[in-house]
């Protein structure tokens, strides 16, 4: 009789990846006045990368959608340094003189923020 091997579902594996982003968030993190960055500098293959982007402090979809994708993009071009574990995390409110609207040049702002905290 033949045994099909266990496999973790997409639920599991998400349940541990939020326990595992809880822990990283205890500690302590590299910030400046945007944005806060918690990582573990273990070596290992790949990077896992976590975005915590409140709707509190960026209104619109959109706009978080592209902080989020500014982070990604970092992160893919290998500009994180020596981090196995990073979570990433917006601490002000965007768009506060454009009606809650974030425009290019405070998302210029804003990504190079980032990247001098995490490079």
């Amino acid at each position: 009789m033949r045994v099909a091997p266990k496999v973790v579902k997409d639920s599991q594996c998400n349940e541990l990846k939020s326990a595992r982003i809880q822990v990283l968030l205890r500690t302590r993190s590299i910030s400046n006045e945007a944005w806060a960055v918690y990582a573990d500098s273990k070596e290992r293959g790949n990077l896992d990368l976590g975005l915590a982007i409140a709707k509190k402090l960026a209104k619109r979809a959109v706009d978080r959608n592209r902080l989020k994708r500014a982070a990604r993009e970092l992160a893919r071009k290998g500009s994180l340094g020596n981090f196995s574990e990073l979570v990433v995390r917006l601490k002000q409110p965007v768009g506060r003189s454009t009606q809650g609207r974030l425009r290019n040049f405070e998302y210029q702002q804003l990504k190079a923020q980032l990247q001098g905290l995490i490079s």
